[in-house]
């Protein structure tokens, strides 16, 4: 860790207040891209979490480093189980909204990274005209994704050319918590929807009932630096009211691979990160992952809230 990164203070994106309180500190615990110490702002107004001071949007080369997962075949589902397992776990989680899509239904996925849900949807569903955003594509993906028929768009969403016909579905898996101007970015996205379209996010939940273990500095769901806002149920619902959207669900989903950076960013606050029980505890542990999901599935049937969200909102 020897880069330092332009950091900028900032309000709550919530409400405007400038009055916080801090709840977290922490370093890049995943990949160790920059050396700076980061701050979680908790918003003494609204409740909001929020990243303060936070990277300027210039610097998104160094909070993204080429290695970052979603660019890299790490998670891919044909490049091995752990993959397999993810593409259909977000499959299942799409299935009610999916059932909804007309015929030749236009889907956007935002974020999309190497574009695996894209591949997932378009081969169980050839007739869609699918879509994908994120701020940098790879060669080899977009030629892949291409290739198959999927368009992209390469902007972060705050600059983002969508196109002029409108989509059934918008997808935000994991990404809302990324945007610098998360109320802009939604705007956005409910004004390229189709009347009765649906905007499905998944986010981290700051209600998550393991928070509570790792809240002063290593909870996973911080992700230091590249969570710039945080949300529980009731204020991610505020904010897609404020842009228009109907909320029609909000559930609790299993989050094993927070827990794992929760336990990554332990260990390393306390060992350092060269530590080798971070790889013990690495997101290729299936056992441990298996582990965490079943104890959250278990968290949620008795009544708990997890750190990790699903919302589904229609514009009306």
């Amino acid at each position: 860790m020897t880069q330092q990164i332009k950091l900028s203070p900032t309000n709550c994106s919530q409400c405007g207040s400038a009055a916080f309180t801090a709840a977290a500190s922490g370093k890049d615990y995943i990949y160790h891209g920059t050396a700076c110490d980061y701050t979680y702002a908790r918003c003494d107004d609204c409740g909001h979490f929020y990243l303060n001071p936070r990277p300027e949007i210039g610097e998104i080369v160094l909070m993204y480093p080429a290695n970052y997962g979603t660019f890299s075949d790490r998670f891919q589902g044909r490049a091995n189980l752990l993959g397999r397992v993810k593409t259909a776990v977000n499959q299942r989680r799409l299935k009610a909204v999916m059932a909804n899509l007309p015929q030749g239904g236009r889907v956007l996925d935002v974020g999309c990274g190497n574009g695996e849900l894209l591949m997932a949807l378009r081969m169980a569903r050839a007739d869609l005209e699918l879509v994908g955003l994120d701020w940098h594509f790879p060669i080899e993906t977009r030629r892949s994704l291409e290739r198959h028929g999927i368009s992209l768009i390469e902007s972060p969403l705050e600059s983002a050319e969508l196109p002029d016909q409108p989509f059934d579905l918008i997808i935000m898996l994991q990404l809302v918590e990324h945007l610098w101007e998360p109320e802009e970015g939604l705007q956005r996205l409910a004004g390229a929807l189709a009347k009765d379209g649906r905007l499905l996010i998944e986010t981290p939940n700051t209600d998550g009932w393991d928070r509570r273990f790792f809240k002063a500095r290593a909870w996973g769901g911080y992700y230091f630096p590249r969570h710039l806002n945080l949300y529980n149920f009731e204020r991610l619902a505020d904010l897609l009211l404020r842009v228009g959207l109907v909320v029609e669900s909000q559930r609790s989903l299993s989050a094993p691979l927070i827990w794992i950076y929760s336990i990554q960013a332990a260990i390393q606050s306390r060992f350092g990160w060269k530590s080798p029980l971070t790889r013990i505890a690495g997101v290729k542990n299936l056992p441990l992952i298996a582990g965490f999901a079943l104890l959250d599935s278990f968290a949620m049937a008795i009544g708990f809230t997890t750190s990790n969200q699903q919302t589904v909102s229609r514009k009306s």
